[in-house]
């Protein structure tokens, strides 16, 4: 099987950045990193020569490194410029050289299994299990450990996962993993918030502190709260 075409992001809004990731997996393109500061797409681009680079037009002050490289013809990687706006029709701003590639590249699919590997594709951005959630992060699914979340913050149509030492993003809204979360452990706390209890340091009249962050409670979800703890 050919190699999907490879194309990295340099976007400072991390969850616009993997909102296209996600757009571009499903047209079948190698996401083979993400960068929120210019200098640090020039670091990886000293390893990896990618396809093509998709930049945030507002980082266009920050390609000195870059325009240089080029010039240098170290880097010949075609460089594509976007927006919010632009962003949401992607697939158009795409050079034709790279979709004829992609398209001389691809194996034939047959049509009667080519709608169930989509939903596949869609399914797998997240998966909730019993004991665990797997998040796409990169090109990777991690697994995580439903014992380790301290916390989950809902952030628009996103949310953050908080762990001990690091976050992860889910590209889907608080409600949804209110619904697939089945463990007792966790509850909704506030309308941007799910946590642990298991992790809870401190509750106040209308706070919790986990692992020294002070996250809302609301008023009427305090009984609620103090039944699980009880269940517990």
């Amino acid at each position: 099987m050919a190699e999907a075409e490879k194309i990295i992001i340099v976007e400072n809004d991390i969850p616009m950045a993997a909102k296209l990731s996600l757009q571009l997996n499903r047209l079948g393109y190698n996401i083979t990193g993400i960068f929120s500061r210019a200098k640090d797409a020039l670091h990886f681009l000293e390893q990896e020569v990618p396809d093509l680079i998709l930049l945030d037009d507002q980082l266009k002050g920050q390609l000195n490194g870059l325009e240089s490289k080029r010039s240098e013809s170290k880097i010949c990687s075609p460089v594509i410029y976007f927006n919010k706006r632009t962003a949401e029709t992607l697939d158009r701003l795409l050079p034709r050289s790279l979709k004829n590639k992609k398209k001389k590249n691809s194996e034939p699919v047959d049509p009667i299994q080519q709608k169930p590997e989509k939903e596949v594709l869609k399914k797998n951005e997240h998966c909730i299990l019993n004991d665990r959630i797997f998040v796409r992060h990169h090109e990777k699914m991690i697994r995580i450990s439903l014992d380790d979340i301290h916390y989950i913050e809902a952030d628009r149509n996103y949310c953050k996962v908080y762990l001990k030492d690091r976050k992860y993003l889910l590209v889907t809204t608080l409600k949804e993993v209110d619904e697939k979360l089945s463990d007792k452990r966790f509850l909704r706390i506030h309308r941007s918030y799910i946590v642990n209890i298991s992790h809870i340091d401190e509750i106040g009249g209308n706070h919790v502190v986990i692992c020294s962050h002070s996250l809302p409670l609301s008023k009427n979800m305090r009984p609620e709260l103090f039944k699980h703890l009880q269940v517990i």
